[in-house]
C-alpha cells in the first residue's frame, strides 16, 4: 500500500495538490486517487500479454470433470485470472487446453497454468511501467482536481508517451525465439514430418 501512495503522491504533484497520507483520508484528492488508481492497476494487466508484472505460474488443482467426452480433466482456474497463457505438462511441454466457466480442461494431469493477472500490485512496477502509472493517474485526476482542460491534455499526452515507452523497454528485455519449436530435427528424430 506504501508503494501505491507514493505513486499517488507523484501524480498529485503532476496536478499541483498536496500529498496524501492514506486513500481513505477523505480529502478530494484522495478520493480522486481511489477512484482511479485500481482500475488503472486492473487496465496495465492488459496493456500487453508480455508483461512480466502481469504474469504468475500456478500449479492447477483438479475438479469435477463435467465434459468427460472430451477431456480427460478438469482444472480450477485461479481467482485472479484475467487469461491463461499456456498449460505445462511436468515436462514443461505446452498441452492443448480449453477455458470455459471458470475451469481449464485438458488431457493432462497434473498441469502447471502460466496466466495473465487481472490486476497488478503497485509495489512491483519498474520504474517505467511505475513512471507511466503515475502520468495515467495524473492525466485522470487532473479534471477534477483543477478544472484545468489544458493541463488534463497535456498530461494525457504525456501518459500515452509514458505508457509507449513502457511497453517498447519492455518488450526490449524480452527474449525472443524465432525457432521453430520443436525444431525440425527434433521431429526427425521423433519420427515426425518429411524425414526421407
Amino acid at each position: 500500500m506504501a508503494a501505491l501512495i507514493t505513486l499517488c503522491n507523484q501524480a498529485l504533484s503532476l496536478v499541483w495538490k498536496g500529498q496524501i497520507a492514506s486513500l481513505n483520508e477523505g480529502t478530494l484528492e484522495a478520493r480522486e486517487c481511489l477512484r482511479f488508481a485500481g482500475p488503472i492497476l486492473q487496465e496495465m494487466a492488459d496493456w500487453s500479454d508480455d508483461l512480466p508484472i502481469g504474469r504468475a505460474q500456478v500449479m492447477l488443482a483438479e475438479v469435477a470433470n463435467d465434459r468427460a467426452g472430451e477431456w480427460r480433466h478438469a482444472h480450477a482456474a485461479p481467482a485472479d485470472m484475467a487469461a491463461p497463457v499456456t498449460v505445462l505438462a511436468d515436462d514443461a511441454s505446452p498441452a492443448a487446453y480449453l477455458y470455459e466457466n471458470g475451469r481449464i480442461y485438458c488431457d493432462i494431469a497434473p498441469v502447471r497454468l502460466n496466466y495473465t493477472r487481472s490486476t497488478v500490485d503497485a509495489g512491483e512496477l519498474p520504474p517505467l511501467l511505475a513512471r507511466a502509472f503515475v502520468d495515467e493517474l495524473a492525466a485522470r485526476i487532473a479534471g477534477p482536481l483543477t478544472r484545468d482542460a489544458g493541463l488534463a491534455q497535456a498530461l494525457i499526452q504525456q501518459a500515452e508517451v509514458s505508457r509507449a515507452r513502457a511497453l517498447a523497454d519492455e518488450e526490449n528485455k524480452r527474449n525472443r525465439s524465432d525457432r521453430a519449436w520443436p525444431s525440425q530435427a527434433e521431429q526427425a528424430r521423433l519420427g515426425a514430418g518429411d524425414a526421407a
